[in-house]
């Protein structure tokens, strides 16, 4: 990165000579001194993952004095960690060629250039959004014993893919066997698995705010009746589907999966999309598996114990704990023999 970027700003910035690139021996990974006296403070990544991109954000601002550009610096940034970037109100430049900087009279904005760095050899993911119905529909029956035309039907995969899907969880020694029959050898492990592989990110989320008449599950209930009267098909999750299901812990964020574009919901609910200080999170999925298993209860309905969980992970406030609580009381498999 250290050699590559003063090419890079050079044809952003259409000068030549005009970059200086100087290490701190104390807090940020670099310093960018630019003509006209701007001065840029610089966290590297090695990921453009979005939960890497704020955290190195919050670093570049915790450096950058008055009247520095705090910049993150990464090998290829995807919508995710852009997003995430400017949340935190920081600049971003990938050595893919890809930038958006905002310093005072200067603006660059470069989008579109393929990534140079792609990943290569890692095998592909059994946990992938389409892929992950087969894991889902394993964990929502963790005792049942399938046939993959079983699960093809089940899922709506095609025959040759749950084939692969398969073989890739037989390899990482997540299913047992008997005979032509599976099942998760350890639902506990299945369900790690796959969490380390969830991203949140990769579904189409709004963040919007909302008059609330009195505090998030009054909030919930509102949403609910409105997308129901609406004929919107919806699913809480995170910290409301958690209070659904167990009465766990008061919230703020309404986190809530719609079966369209989340815009247009935003639009029905007549809420204001406003990521800062935002109280309703409306969620189009990146694929319908997260609407299956989904229940009405007390009232709402709401994904799966599986689906919130992994949902959890991902969210503010004290969603850690509701993960941990949901996963104790309603994701305990009972020990085979």
């Amino acid at each position: 990165m250290r050699k590559e970027l003063p090419e890079i700003l050079s044809g952003l910035l259409d000068v030549s000579g005009g970059v200086r690139l100087r290490s701190q021996d104390r807090g940020a990974d670099l310093v960018i001194e630019l003509p006209e006296g701007r001065r840029w403070i610089v966290e590297i990544k090695s990921s453009g993952r979005s939960a890497d991109v704020a955290a190195a954000a919050r670093q570049a601002r915790a450096y950058a004095a008055e009247g520095d550009l705090p910049v993150v610096v990464v090998p290829y940034m995807g919508v995710a960690g852009a997003r995430a970037a400017e949340a935190e109100g920081v600049g971003w430049i990938d050595l893919s060629g890809n930038a958006r900087l905002r310093d005072g009279d200067l603006f660059v904005r470069v989008e579109g250039r393929p990534n140079r760095y792609p990943s290569r050899g890692r095998p592909s993911s059994p946990f992938a959004p389409a892929s992950s119905r087969v894991t889902r529909h394993l964990l929502l029956h963790p005792d049942r014993w399938w046939r993959q035309a079983e699960l093809a039907k089940a899922t709506g995969l095609d025959d040759g893919r749950v084939s692969k899907l398969v073989a890739r969880l037989d390899e990482l020694e997540l299913l047992e066997r008997d005979g032509a029959l599976l099942r998760p050898r350890d639902p506990d492990a299945l369900l790690d698995a796959w969490a380390a592989d969830y991203n949140f990110e990769g579904h189409d989320t709004v963040a919007c705010h909302m008059t609330a008449r009195g505090g998030g599950v009054e909030l919930a209930r509102e949403i609910v009746d409105r997308l129901a009267e609406a004929k919107v098909p919806h699913a809480l999750t995170g910290l409301p589907a958690a209070w659904m299901l167990d009465r766990f812990a008061q919230f703020r964020l309404v986190s809530v999966f719609v079966d369209e574009d989340p815009r247009c919901a935003a639009d029905l609910l007549e809420a204001r999309v406003e990521p800062r200080g935002a109280n309703v999170q409306l969620i189009g999925p990146n694929d319908p598996g997260v609407f299956v298993g989904a229940e009405m209860v007390d009232g709402a309905r709401v994904v799966a114990p599986v689906q919130a969980y992994l949902d959890l992970l991902a969210l503010p406030e004290r969603a850690r704990e509701a993960a941990e609580h949901l996963r104790d009381k309603h994701l305990s498999w009972r020990r085979r023999d």
